[in-house]
């Protein structure tokens, strides 16, 4: 792992968890903006990722895909989701970072 190679930007292999903060992608070509992001999860997950995390600003969401639950799910910001064992509450996070 510690000689991990990407090519373009992408690595070679699906790593355990991806974690995506909004978006710069041209969504012009999408009619509707949420096929983006559930055709990209599709990809990720077929690729071979354990989980697919959205984190939305605007919005204050946060969209779970897991590669073992057919149901992704979609929480606030105030809820707190897992990932590699570790839980992550992105409101509790920017209170303490605005301390």
């Amino acid at each position: 792992i510690d000689k991990i190679k990407a090519k373009n930007k992408y690595l070679n292999f699906a790593p355990e968890v991806v974690i995506e903060i909004d978006t710069k992608a041209d969504l012009s070509e999408f009619k509707n903006h949420m096929s983006y992001y559930h055709e990209k999860t599709d990809e990720l997950l077929n690729f071979g990722v354990g989980k697919v995390v959205w984190i939305f600003t605007e919005t204050k969401k946060i969209w779970v895909a897991d590669k073992n639950n057919s149901k992704w799910e979609i929480s606030n910001w105030n809820e707190s989701f897992e990932v590699i064992n570790v839980e992550i509450n992105i409101e509790k996070l920017l209170k303490k970072k605005r301390r």
